[in-house]
């Protein structure tokens, strides 16, 4: 494919992941005690206090709902919300840079960049792994590479991850075609939360499979040229599905965005079918938003959990959809002004 800049494609790209996964010498690479545990929390939490301004979660002292709201930022995983034994993460102020403790591996680093930033994102989580490694004696095998919980992760124990919002793909059904040439290529298509989640308004994640025999900078080169190619499919069918049906497309944006500025009650399953027809409107010049990356914050700023949290206390189901509809609507009409 020729080449392309990822701006053609901003209304499509939503947010870049690295993940690393490191396992330390001398220790069980999960199911560690509650003790050996709070141990490499604090081994973990002094290899890294040069590298960013970290705040320290412990599982078993944080809620329910501010667990899952951090799951709902991807910033920890369910896996890891559900070791209370010892299960710690430490994140910094702008949610960036997440380091999961005693997940399936005793370490699992992330960092988050707005956009198609692969090598950017991943230099940045490499310095922090580079000064792990100073610290802490990372289990690595000079022939598997990094040592890993799960073998599929042994290597460089990269995943490399862009969420996309795909709304013709998905329209059409041609994902699955989509999903069967990225596994061909070593790739992977999922939902919004990784491995067996399902995709939530449209939205995917494109991601590396293989991690061992490749390098970190190969694995990037692969899925950004899969993304790009992803998301030229996309932009070529859209403009079938959506731009050469102006009236329809104007008509159901109108309308999704009509009922968000209006709606009493929301559920999150309307708002995601709703919130996409709006992006697409504005994508195509239909709808008067510019700021698409402010849409794609609001699909997560009232997910429950943030909703919850936004609040200040648990919701009834009822009174999130109360809730939610009055923000979503607070914030598309301000969108619309600006």
């Amino acid at each position: 494919m020729e080449s392309v800049s990822p701006d053609l494609f901003s209304g499509n790209i939503i947010k870049t992941r690295i993940r690393l996964a490191r396992n330390i010498s001398g220790y069980r690479f999960c199911g560690n005690d509650e003790k050996t545990s709070r141990e490499i929390v604090k081994k973990v939490n002094r290899a890294l206090i040069k590298c960013d301004t970290f705040n320290l979660y412990y599982v078993a002292n944080v809620s329910t709902t501010v667990l899952e709201a951090m799951k709902e930022r991807n910033l920890i995983s369910k896996y890891l919300t559900e070791n209370a034994v010892g299960g710690a993460a430490l994140i910094n102020a702008d949610e960036s840079l997440s380091v999961m403790i005693n997940e399936e591996d005793v370490i699992r680093e992330q960092c988050f960049m707005k956009g198609l930033r692969l090598k950017e994102a991943y230099e940045r989580l490499d310095g922090l792994d580079d000064e792990l490694a100073k610290n802490v004696d990372i289990a690595f095998h000079p022939r598997w590479g990094y040592l890993t919980t799960c073998p599929t992760n042994l290597g460089t124990g990269m995943r490399a991850s862009v969420m996309l919002f795909l709304p013709a793909l998905s329209e059409s059904g041609k994902i699955r075609k989509v999903a069967e040439e990225a596994r061909k290529a070593g790739l992977t298509v999922r939902g919004v939360y990784g491995e067996g989640s399902v995709a939530e308004g449209s939205i995917y994640q494109i991601s590396n499979e293989v991690t061992l025999g490749i390098s970190e900078y190969d694995i990037l080169k692969s899925v950004e040229e899969a993304v790009l190619d992803i998301c030229m499919t996309e932009r070529e069918l859209a403009k079938k599905l959506y731009a050469s049906k102006e009236i329809k497309t104007m008509d159901r944006a109108k309308r999704a965005f009509g009922v968000l500025t209006n709606a009493v009650l929301l559920s999150y399953e309307e708002f995601l079918s709703l919130i996409a027809e709006v992006k697409i409107g504005a994508m195509f010049g239909m709808v008067d938003i510019q700021d698409l990356e402010a849409l794609n914050d609001l699909t997560v700023k009232v997910r429950p959990a943030n909703l919850c949290v936004q609040y200040g206390k648990d919701l009834s189901a009822f009174d999130r959809d109360l809730f939610r509809a009055e923000v979503v609507s607070k914030k598309l009409l301000k969108l619309r002004e600006i």
